[in-house]
């Protein structure tokens, strides 16, 4: 049986691919690192926007969640989008969902396959990314949807998927400025 998490680690070793000198490869990657948590005090990062402009990881299951801390180096409206890798994914029927929060994890936006917000400089802020969970604050109410329900208190968890079906998502999170 291939561990995907280990084959990623192996391949990639790293956090951050740096664009190549020469610009003939003007990405700029942040690849998680074994797994990112689903809780702000667990998140990986931080990371640099938008000198970092591709976030790359994997879900292993509909209960995982990836988590990420990201610092806006600049005020701008950062897009986020989000592709599944079909070519490293085992038969996932995703529905990949990305969303924001403020560094005390009040929900700001979120997405289904993409999400944007308007962030100012030195800004930290939370990126996460599930296969169809929300987020939940501490009265059990979905505190984001990808529908555009935004609910007041913080994040305290995520939904319960119920049952868990092995599956293997590797996305991609392309991360643009709008101007």
């Amino acid at each position: 049986m291939i561990k995907f998490q280990s084959l990623l680690n192996t391949l990639f070793g790293g956090k951050t691919l740096p664009r190549k000198s020469d610009n003939t490869n003007p990405e700029s990657t942040f690849i998680e690192d074994d797994d990112a948590g689903h809780l702000i005090s667990s998140a990986q990062g931080p990371i640099a926007v938008p000198t970092i402009n591709t976030i790359e990881g994997s879900l292993f299951n509909p209960a995982d969640i990836d988590l990420y801390q990201l610092e806006s180096e600049r005020q701008a409206f950062l897009k986020f989008s989000v592709a599944q890798n079909p070519l490293l994914s085992v038969s996932s029927v995703s529905s990949l969902s990305l969303f924001l929060f403020d560094k005390m994890g009040k929900g700001l936006a979120a997405g289904s396959g993409e999400v944007g917000f308007n962030f100012s400089e030195n800004e930290t802020f939370y990126l996460g990314i599930s296969d169809g969970l929300n987020p939940l604050n501490s009265a059990g109410e979905v505190l984001l949807s990808p529908e555009g329900e935004v609910n007041t208190g913080t994040l305290t968890g995520w939904q319960d998927p119920r049952i868990v079906i092995p599956i293997f998502t590797h996305y991609k999170i392309a991360i643009e400025i709008e101007t």
